[in-house]
Order: structure tokens, then sequence, then C-alpha cells
């Protein structure tokens, strides 16, 4: 735009430059409070009392709503903008959602698209760590930039995104973020070996294998172990043996003996 020599136009680019600063830095903000809230869910799911996955979605849906309807509306309607000479009107909002079946709509498939999601998310994070929770959360951008190609060369060239030339810096990106998904866990199971394959990038992890290998035939020798002194513990509870624990045979020789008393 600059490059036209139109000083409007120069100006609008240089404040559209600042806004990207700005959305870059809300982002890293965002970034870095998301993983506050995914270590939170972690602790509290599995503190002494822990907390029911379900519980902790609704907790955080009464929360969010009870901030967002006292605290930020307020600000957004005082803060002037375009929408009624304020930057968020909810009262606008209430009154086109009310009178707009396209938009009740929406708002349903919303609702229920967004619990899920937190329904899932949250149990990832209670069965497996917040860390897999954050790095599995790094595949919805892919998802969606993908479902935003589908649609512009497959639905409607009015809607989605196109191929540009950064796209390809978008495919490297996914690539590398699938293969350090993959390699993450590693040596543990569910990881992708690493044996020094072309793949693995010089990483050798045979040794790693090799004692996890051993431990896992230990911990099963160790199981079977404490299965038969289970075993051993109830037939020594069977019916032949009375209190206090005397053997059949002694019993017998007893009764033998008194007898020929």
């Amino acid at each position: 735009l600059a490059s036209n020599g139109d000083s409007d136009e120069g100006a609008t680019g240089n404040v559209s430059s600042a806004q990207t600063f700005l959305g870059v830095c809300l982002m890293i903000a965002g970034a870095f409070v998301q993983s506050l809230q995914f270590v939170f869910e972690e602790h509290v799911m599995k503190m002494d009392i822990p907390a029911p996955p379900l519980l902790l979605i609704g907790m955080e849906g009464f929360w969010g709503t009870l901030l967002g309807v006292t605290v930020m509306y307020p600000i957004a309607y005082y803060l002037p903008g375009e929408d009624h000479g304020s930057y968020e009107d909810p009262f606008n909002t209430w009154a086109m959602f009310m009178n707009s079946r396209n938009i009740q709509i929406a708002f349903i498939i919303y609702f229920f698209a967004i619990f899920f999601y937190n329904l899932f998310a949250v149990m990832v994070t209670f069965m497996l760590s917040s860390v897999w929770h954050a790095i599995l959360d790094n595949f919805r951008p892919i998802t969606i930039w993908v479902t935003d190609l589908v649609i512009y060369y497959a639905i409607s060239p009015s809607f989605g995104e196109t191929w540009t030339n950064y796209s390809y810096l978008q495919v490297a990106g996914m690539a590398v973020l699938l293969y350090g998904t993959a390699i993450y866990n590693a040596p543990n199971e569910g990881s992708v070996l690493l044996k020094g394959q072309w793949w693995a990038f010089g990483i050798n992890l045979s040794k790693e294998y090799e004692t996890i290998k051993l431990e896992q035939e230990e911990a099963e020798i160790d199981a079977k172990w404490e299965a038969k002194r289970h075993e051993f513990k109830v037939r020594t509870h069977s019916s032949f043996i009375e209190s206090p624990r005397i053997s059949i045979h002694t019993q017998a020789l007893r009764g033998i003996g008194a007898q020929h008393n």
C-alpha cells in the first residue's frame, strides 16, 4: 500500500502493522494463560480429593459466564466503538439473537460443539496429562485450515481459504508438529521407534528400549508371583484346617493315641 504513494493508505498500513503486532502479543498472552489452565485442570483432577471432569467443566463455564456478564460486557459496553457508540452493545446482541432464526440455530450448534470439545479435552488431561492436552490441541488449527481449503476448492470459492505461497510453510509446520507428537513420549509405548533410522535423525534409543523391556518382564514375573502368593493364601484357608491350625494328620494321630491310652 505504501508503494502507491497515498498517505492515507500508508497510514492505514502502519495502523494495520501495529494491530498485527498487538494481536501477536495477545495470542502469546492467551497461550500463557491457557497453559496455566491446562496445568490447573490436571492438578485439581489428580489431587488427593480429585474433582470429576464434568464438575470441572461446569465450574469453568459458570465462572466464565459470571465474569463475562458482570465484568467483560460492562467494560465493552462503556468503551467507545462502532456498535451503537459502544465497542460491544449487549442489548443489540440480544435483540439480534431474539429476532434471527439463523443466529439461534448457529448458537445451538456452537454450544454443543464447544461442550463436547471441552469435554474431550478435559478427558485427555484426566486420562493422560496436560502436556498431551496441549500437544493434541495444536491439531485444531490444522484441521480448520484443511477444512477451509476443502470448502474453497470443493464447495464454494466465496468461503474458505485459498492456497498461497505461505501454505508451503504451513505444511512444513504441520510436518514438524506431527513428527514431534510421534516422538514426544519415546522410548515409552505409543511413540515411533527411534533406533538410528533415517527418520530418527541420529537418535538411537536402543539401550532405553532394552531397559524398558527388562522392566516389563520383571513386572510380569512379580505379578505372577503375587498371584501365586494370593492363591496359596486362599488354599491355606480351606475347610480342612480348623482353628487352631493343626493338620488333619496330627489330629488323627492324637485320636489314635488317645484310644490306646
